[in-house]
């Protein structure tokens, strides 16, 4: 049943559990001799009380009746899984083990833990004393400095936990006290390392332990209660700053310390009956069982960071209880925060490498994770309930976490992570998209990959379509048949023909930023999706998204994608959907490609002023120097009626004409304009003065 992360008895303390233990045994069972009774022996759960209470361990009623109800469902999957392993398993659920027993006593998921403790001697004691008055100092500096340089002989003491730990859940204590008590847990607890002793055979993991009182510590401080409370979003004041940064920065102790109105919260404990119309604003969450303060608590859960790892199931399952349910935002981005530090072993190896083995099952009941696969569909599910979390600053981390734990081709990550294109938050949609990019961009030996075998099959004169099909099918090759970075693709063009408009516009302009940002244009099913948005979409704001895309995701010179921009440039019947075809078509079409200087030719003729503005500016680039039909087009363009048009046909005459005598003219075609704003726009691109102002 121990997982490594119960403690190590001390000697005294498990000679006195199993003496008390033979005796309620024997007593039970006269036919059991006292050499077997450990090893064969139980005892009825009724009698859990008095032993606990025999042996020194001071805990109150509801807590001895959480420890009975743990052991007594882990003996009921021990004889599910190991019947053959199980002591006296004949007599069924009900009975309690001695393996059972010092489990719920030094098992960090109960606060019994704390409560075991050892005979020290004078020195260590002393020493324990002095750093546990230090950091109970009224000086901030003063604790500052036991936190930053802790002695080196209490670090690794569980005592010392201890004895920080009791001071920690006193709430007579200052705030800013328990924070640096809880702080201080993390600074000098026992680091993870695997256990001494008898080597794992192969093939099995060796078995770790952990600082099981540091864990004890800072799970009672996060501990909620059961029944859910209600908060109005309504009240919630946290608006985004709109120079949010896509990466997490801050320290949120002192952002939690110093973050106005949030004291305004405000929180019910139900959801009455009148008030059912109005559930849409509020949120669940967990009212916390010991520890009132949000700092205090943030504290703790930055405290894990040290001392707990993936695959201490006590650590991780809190926290991921924590990112849902605790009412602090700080707690919960705090929560994440962690996780995210752990998420690369998350990734290779799932939250642990020891689920299916029938010796070492995890034995906490929150959920039944027996299987590497069950785990982290719950992992998942908790990372898509926070990215619907009240506060910006939490969806942000739930999407960075899941950028760096999730495998590449996770699909059902990848749609968590692409809904999050719609979310309010400047910075969380930014961080979908870097996740989105991330994804698709691949890691190590395939990172631009298809780019190279695309470049390489244009070059030997395949057409860009069918490039982009042999590149992404040589990627798959390598990768045993599945080209897994460009499920990302997939999940973006499936949402591009969502039913709700607002997803199928973040999903087409995704398309155009995640593939530029990550050097993968002219893949053939992305660029086939924008087109037929472009042409069949009923939603111009779509149509428009698309279209801004095309350029971003496409290459140049691809003929089915100029097609349809041609097109949309001269005969989509809305405006500035011309106007961003025209922008395409400027970025897209090959330098002195005759087919695109004749489309913004035609384009010249549009009513709309903007479009005619568009259409000359890309003249620039669309013509070769000198060219006669650009620069046809762009003279006839001096006289047009808008000011703006005017402005960008001088402008581009000056870039098209060559320098030299040429260019000289230039000043004869528009000479008399005496526009001074216009004049000063336009000659800066002018080697010569186009005229002297009035």
């Amino acid at each position: 049943m121990t997982d490594g992360s119960a403690a190590s008895l001390p000697f005294e303390q498990l000679s006195k559990f199993k003496n008390g233990f033979e005796r309620v045994a024997m007593a039970e069972n006269a036919n059991l001799l006292r050499k077997d009774a450990v090893k064969k022996g139980t005892i009825n759960p009724s009698s859990l009380a008095a032993l606990i209470l025999s042996v020194g361990v001071k805990i109150t009623a509801a807590e001895e009746e959480e420890i009975r109800d743990a052991v007594l469902r882990e003996r009921e999957h021990a004889l599910e899984v190991a019947r053959e392993k199980v002591p006296e398993a004949d007599k069924g659920r009900d009975r309690v083990s001695f393996e059972g027993f010092c489990w719920g006593l030094t098992h960090p998921q109960f606060r019994a833990c704390l409560e075991v403790h050892e005979t020290i001697t004078r020195f260590r004691n002393e020493n324990i004393a002095n750093y546990t008055r230090r950091m109970l100092d009224p000086s901030p500096a003063e604790r500052a400095a036991g936190l930053k340089d802790p002695p080196g002989i209490i670090v690794g003491d569980k005592q010392a936990v201890r004895s920080l730990a009791v001071e920690l859940h006193n709430a007579s204590h200052s705030e800013d006290t328990r924070v640096d008590l809880a702080l201080a847990i993390g600074a000098i607890a026992e680091k993870p390392r695997e256990a001494s002793g008898e080597h794992a055979k192969e093939g099995v993991r060796q078995v770790k332990i952990y600082d099981s009182k540091a864990l004890a510590a800072l799970r009672h401080t996060l501990k909620l209660k059961p029944d859910a409370i209600y908060m109005d979003t309504r009240t919630f004041n946290n608006r985004e700053p709109d120079d949010a940064p896509v990466e997490v920065d801050g320290d949120l102790i002192h952002t939690c310390r110093t973050m106005p109105g949030m004291a305004d919260i405000k929180f019910a404990d139900s959801v009455p009956v009148e008030r059912e119309s109005e559930r849409m604003f509020l949120y669940e969450f967990r009212r916390p069982a010991h520890e009132p303060s949000d700092v205090v608590r943030t504290a703790a859960v930055q405290a894990f960071a040290g001392i707990a790892d993936t695959e201490c199931e006590v650590a991780l399952k809190l926290l991921l209880y924590t990112a849902i349910y605790d009412p602090g935002w700080t707690v919960r981005a705090a929560a994440l925060d962690v996780l995210r530090s752990w998420s690369d072993d998350i990734r290779k190896e799932g939250p642990t490498q020891r689920w299916g083995s029938i010796s070492r099952w995890w034995p906490e009941t929150w959920y039944p994770w027996r299987s590497r696969e069950d785990s982290l569909e719950h992992f998942w599910d908790v990372m898509s309930h926070v990215r619907n979390d009240p506060a910006w600053q939490v969806r942000k981390r739930a999407i960075l976490t899941m950028a760096q734990a999730a495998n590449l081709g996770n699909e059902r990550v990848l749609e968590i992570v692409a809904a999050a294109l719609e979310d309010g938050s400047s910075a969380t949609r930014q961080a979908a998209q870097k996740t989105l990019a991330l994804a698709l961009f691949g890691r190590g030996s395939y990172v631009s990959e298809r780019k190279h075998q695309l470049l390489l099959r244009l070059q030997e004169g395949i057409p860009h379509w069918e490039a982009a099909d042999l590149a992404s099918e040589h990627t798959a090759a390598r990768k045993g048949g599945v080209d897994s970075d460009l499920v990302v693709i997939d999940v973006l063009v499936k949402r591009c023909f969502s039913e709700n408009p607002t997803t199928r516009r973040a999903a087409a302009a995704a398309i155009g930023n995640v593939m530029q940002r990550a050097q993968c244009m002219g893949d053939t099913r992305a660029m086939q999706a924008l087109l037929d948005v472009v042409r069949n979409d009923p939603e111009v704001l779509v149509q428009r998204a698309a279209v801004q895309s095309m350029w971003k995701a496409g290459l140049k010179g691809e003929e089915r994608t100029l097609e349809t921009l041609f097109w949309a440039a001269k005969s989509h019947p809305e405006p500035q959907l011309r106007k961003g075809a025209v922008e395409s078509v400027e970025r897209l079409t090959a330098k002195g490609d005759l087919r695109g200087v004749q489309c913004l030719s035609d384009c010249l003729n549009d009513p709309y002023a903007e479009v005619r503005e568009a259409a000359v500016r890309a003249l620039e680039r669309a013509s070769h120097e000198g060219g006669e039909e650009a620069t046809a087009a762009a003279e006839s363009m001096l006289q047009d009626s808008s000011w703006f048009v005017r402005r960008a046909a001088a402008r581009s005459l000056t870039m098209i004409e060559p320098e030299g005598e040429r260019q000289a003219s230039v000043a004869a075609k528009v000479f008399g304009r005496e526009d001074k704003l216009w004049y000063a726009e336009v000659q800066g691109y002018l080697t010569k003065p186009l005229f002297y102002p009035i």
